[in-house]
């Protein structure tokens, strides 16, 4: 028995596999017996399963009786015919291999031996092992003597590791993920690929890619900063990996988010802007994975910026409004509100837009840009997606999903904010193209009209 032991100190079954073939009438000990005895001791198993054909399942019961020290038994494909045709032998050698693990083997722990048996047959449990991951792919190579039977003595054990072999998998499902915005199975499955081989760069920047662009979808943006210094990586990158490298736009984007926030950034109404044009990048992600509840909190919070940021432009901060600011008093008395004292005002999105509003009517629009107050201050053209008060709190959802059976509307609404962020300021096309993930399969804009 096998004493292999986990990371906790629990012993670990082994199993291997292997195909039987024909061997020679004439020769069944040369051919049969003694090369299936050297794999037999050649490692100490938990159980030995031979996988014949029903032509050669005779061979498979010899075997068995004539070594009952091991835990030996014989899974015979089920047709005859079976051994030449590899789907039929797949299929077969598949479910040998799940019945194994269900049974508590670890895949780590199993050799598929594939060194007999028709090449139809060889195929099959190689695939098999392959999907399953096992541990080793076995090979038992010999010369070759001039009838084309294995020289005793000669045979070499030339094992390969199915997780190595399948790491280029690894690699196309992991940029299967990145191009769907599953940032988080990416990493996850990298993760578990120990970096090694002939794909260990690629390995790494694809685990790379998938921890940078991970973060800035999270909104984590100095992590994404971080990640985008590619500390520990070579200079050079493989060329598979080049879609996924952020433009030199989007490193200056990723300093501003990560940089000091509002009010103590360099500026303040820009940093606004920014966080805005992400929101957005962000809520047209969201919508392409149908995830609209979130798609509409994210545009709730756009439009909020949108009148914290045109208030920056005043030089006002709506979470430390100066209550003795003269346009701040005006703005109270026409209101009809009384003095608040000397205290600070915390405006919420709601007064901060009237206030935004009162300003743009009183001195006019802050740099020349288009006054956007009165849309801020009165949301109906948001139809019935609008935000609803609930006692003092602001931008809810209310009770139940808002969004439920109305993706299309959803979409229009999402394209209209849009368009109203485009026209705030001309800078904000690109600013919202620049927070864009352009190696997304729908072109990091989710497919809608207008953003080709």
């Amino acid at each position: 028995m096998s004493m292999i032991q986990d990371s906790a100190g629990l012993s670990r079954k082994k199993a291997i596999l292997l195909t039987v073939g024909t061997g020679t009438a004439d020769e069944i000990e040369k051919t049969i017996i003694g090369p299936f005895r050297k794999s037999f001791e050649a490692g100490e198993w938990d159980r030995i399963l031979l996988l014949p054909s029903k032509e050669t399942e005779g061979n498979a019961r010899l075997l068995q009786s004539r070594f009952g020290q091991f835990p030996i038994e014989v899974h015979a494909l089920p047709k005859a015919g079976d051994e030449e045709n590899t789907d039929s032998a797949f299929r077969y050698f598949d479910s040998v291999i799940a019945g194994l693990l269900a049974a508590g083997f670890r895949a780590e722990d199993c050799t598929a031996d594939i060194t007999r048996g028709t090449k139809a047959m060889t195929a099959a449990l190689a695939l098999a092992a392959m999907t399953h991951r096992l541990g080793k792919l076995r090979y038992i190579a010999a010369r070759r003597d001039k009838s084309g039977m294995a020289v005793p003595g000669t045979e070499r054990v030339d094992d390969a590791e199915p997780r190595v072999i399948a790491r280029r998998r690894d690699l196309n499902l992991a940029h299967a993920f990145l191009r769907a915005a599953n940032f988080r199975a990416a990493e996850q499955l990298l993760t578990e690929a120990e970096p090694k081989g002939h794909l260990r760069e690629e390995l790494r920047w694809t685990l790379w890619a998938a921890q940078f662009w991970g973060a800035w979808d999270r909104f984590d943006y100095k992590s994404a900063r971080k990640y985008a210094r590619r500390d520990g990586l070579p200079q050079n990158h493989p060329g598979s990996i080049e879609e996924f490298l952020p433009s030199q736009d989007q490193i200056q984007v990723l300093e501003i988010l990560s940089g000091d926030e509002p009010p103590r950034a360099r500026d303040n109404a820009l940093s606004c802007r920014m966080l805005a044009a992400d929101l957005l990048a962000n809520a047209e992600r969201r919508l392409q994975e149908g995830h609209n509840e979130e798609v509409l909190v994210r545009l709730y919070r756009v439009l909020e910026l949108l009148g914290q940021c045109r208030l920056f432009e005043y030089g006002i901060d709506s979470a430390n409004v100066p209550s003795g600011d003269p346009r701040v008093q005006q703005w109270l008395q026409a209101a009809g509100r009384p003095d608040p004292g000397p205290e600070p005002l915390k405006l919420a999105r709601l007064d901060a837009a009237k206030l935004l509003d009162f300003l743009e009517r009183t001195e006019g629009p802050a740099r020349g840009l288009p006054p956007i107050g009165s849309r801020l201050a009165d949301l109906k053209w948001l139809g019935d997606f609008g935000p609803e008060m609930r006692n003092t709190s602001v931008l809810i959802h209310g009770f139940r999903a808002r969004t439920r059976g109305r993706g299309n509307e959803l979409r229009q609404l999402l394209q209209d904010i849009i368009a109203f962020f485009s026209s705030e300021d001309d800078g904000n096309p690109q600013r919202l193209n620049a927070c864009r993930f352009a190696f997304l399969a729908d072109g990091g804009a989710g497919n809608l009209p207008g953003t080709a």
